[in-house]
């Protein structure tokens, strides 16, 4: 896919103040064991010149075809953000520390990180040219993450995508040392309000009532995210305040034979564990470093 917009075009758009959308493709694998396994989602950069909101394009998606209804006023029956794969939304309003979205464990709750915004950047004098832009090497390692970085000046925002910033002009490319996570822009468009008081996803109409905000520091989500995992994996059988109900309770393996209870809670942990290890390169894990 080509860039829409020329650099001095959109140079002389973005000081007159306009808003802008940069799309990029997120291209990723979950799996450390099978980098070659790998899917891709257009992620969204709106900014303003207040600051810029980092998401799902299938959100916006999602919210129009929900906001649909039939005959009788109904929505569409249906959990609307089943199918988005990068769920985490990360906004940044000019003079402040960066925040992080998140929904992830047992509860309802969506998460609000504090981030840390001192990333150090090594800079390097080398470029090349990618669609009409003069684009320049930088790298830093970030929640032990080694990444490569290609910026451009011509471009001049230095926040995002996802948690990147501090470059002297907008990531035009990010991709990891292993090539399993990678960010490339991919379009740019003019773009109306950005609210960033606003938080994707989390706060549409449809989920709103569900959803309360709870505000973490780095080390309070960390902590989160291994106590999220310890439960994924060792709460297996709910148990219940009627005794007899427990004794009659009949298990099973994965081939329909009878097993005992502690043969099936081991089984289950070992399948949750063998999950939690096919899903262990995604980037929200990084924050467990």
């Amino acid at each position: 896919m080509k860039i829409i917009l020329i650099g001095l075009f959109f140079c002389l758009n973005f000081i007159s103040g306009q808003n802008k959308r940069f799309i990029y493709e997120y291209t990723f694998s979950n799996d450390s064991t099978n980098l070659e396994s790998k899917k891709s989602e257009l992620l969204v950069l709106d900014t303003s010149l207040e600051g810029s909101v980092f998401y799902s394009n299938k959100i916006n998606e999602i919210d129009s075809l929900y906001n649909l209804r039939d005959p009788k006023g109904n929505p569409p029956q249906f959990y609307p953000y089943r199918d988005v794969l990068f769920r985490e939304i990360i906004i940044n309003k000019k003079n402040n520390t960066p925040k992080l979205y998140y929904m992830g464990g047992p509860t309802r709750n969506y998460f609000e990180v504090i981030l840390d915004n001192k990333i150090q950047w090594t800079i390097f004098p080398e470029t090349k040219t990618y669609e009409n832009y003069k684009i320049q090497k930088a790298t830093a390692i970030i929640n032990k993450r080694q990444w490569e970085i290609w910026f451009t000046k011509e471009i001049p925002l230095n926040i995002g995508p996802y948690i990147f910033q501090g470059l002297p002009g907008l990531i035009i490319i990010a991709e990891d040392r292993t090539k399993s996570q990678s960010f490339k822009l991919v379009g740019i468009s003019n773009l109306g309000d950005v609210d960033l008081n606003f938080i994707p996803m989390f706060q549409s109409k449809q989920r709103e009532s569900l959803n309360t905000k709870v505000t973490l520091t780095p080390k309070e989500f960390k902590n989160l995210l291994i106590n999220n995992d310890d439960l994924f994996v060792n709460n297996i059988v709910q148990l219940s305040n009627n005794e007899s109900e427990i004794v009659s309770s009949k298990f099973y393996d994965s081939s329909g034979n009878e097993i005992s209870k502690s043969d099936y809670i081991k089984n289950q942990r070992e399948a949750r564990r063998a999950i939690l290890k096919r899903n262990n390169n995604k980037l929200i894990n990084d924050f467990k470093r």
